[in-house]
C-alpha cells in the first residue's frame, strides 16, 4: 500500500465520522426535530382542552343562572298566588265595601272592572245575608309560567260562618281553583279566578 493510498483511506474514515456526527441528535436541543413535533403537539392539545373546558365552565354557570332566576320567580308567583286567592274567597258582611276593595286591589283587567260594578242593591243584599267567609288555601301549584304571565292550580278551602245561627257550626267548603295571573306595573294580580270542576271516578 503506497502513501497515497494510506491518504485516500484517511480521507474517507474521516468524511464517515463527520456524517455520523452530523445524523447523531444534539443533546442540547433534547432529542431532535421529531421530539420538538411531539412537544409542540402536546402543548396545542391542552390548550385546546383548557379552552373547551372553560366554554363548558362558563355555559353551565349561565345555564344555572337561569335556572335560580326562573326558580324565584316561580316561589314568587305561588306566594302571591295563594294570598290574592285566599282575599278572594275571604267577605265579612260586617265591611261588604272593605271586602270588595280587597277583592279590586289584587284583581285587574275584566275581573277587576266586574268587582268594581258591584252596585249598591247587590252590596246591601251580600250584607243582609249575614255571611263571613274565610278563605284558605291548601295546596298550589304554578302549571304554566312566563316572566309575565302565569297559571296556578289551587285547592280551596272556605269556611262560611252564619251569624244568624251563632250556635251552628261553620260551614266548609272545598274548591278546585284555577288562578290566571299578569304581572302589571311590578304586582302580579289576578286576571281571572274560575272553579274547576273535580271529575270523580
Amino acid at each position: 500500500m503506497t502513501a497515497h493510498d494510506v491518504q485516500d483511506l484517511a480521507d474517507v474514515e474521516e468524511s464517515t465520522i463527520s456524517d455520523d456526527e452530523r445524523d447523531r441528535p444534539d443533546p442540547a436541543t433534547g432529542g431532535g426535530g421529531n421530539r420538538t413535533a411531539i412537544e409542540l403537539g402536546l402543548a396545542v392539545l391542552a390548550a385546546v382542552v383548557l379552552v373547551v373546558g372553560l366554554v363548558s365552565w362558563w355555559r353551565a354557570g349561565d345555564h344555572d343562572a337561569a335556572d335560580v332566576e326562573r326558580a324565584q320567580l316561580r316561589d314568587t308567583v305561588l306566594i302571591t298566588a295563594r294570598s290574592h286567592i285566599e282575599t278572594m274567597n275571604t267577605l265579612d258582611f260586617n265591611d261588604i265595601d272593605g271586602g270588595l276593595d280587597k277583592w279590586e286591589d289584587v284583581s285587574t283587567g275584566t275581573l277587576k272592572d266586574q268587582i268594581a260594578a258591584t252596585d249598591a242593591e247587590t252590596r246591601k243584599l251580600m250584607a243582609e245575608r249575614g255571611m263571613i267567609s274565610t278563605g284558605k288555601v291548601t295546596d298550589a301549584a304554578v302549571v304554566d309560567l312566563t316572566p309575565s304571565t302565569a297559571t296556578v292550580i289551587a285547592s280551596v278551602e272556605t269556611t262560611v260562618v252564619d251569624s244568624a245561627k251563632p250556635d251552628q257550626a261553620p260551614t266548609v267548603k272545598r274548591n278546585r281553583m284555577a288562578a290566571d295571573l299578569v304581572k302589571v306595573g311590578g304586582r302580579w294580580l289576578l286576571e281571572a279566578l274560575d272553579q274547576v270542576a273535580v271529575s270523580r271516578s
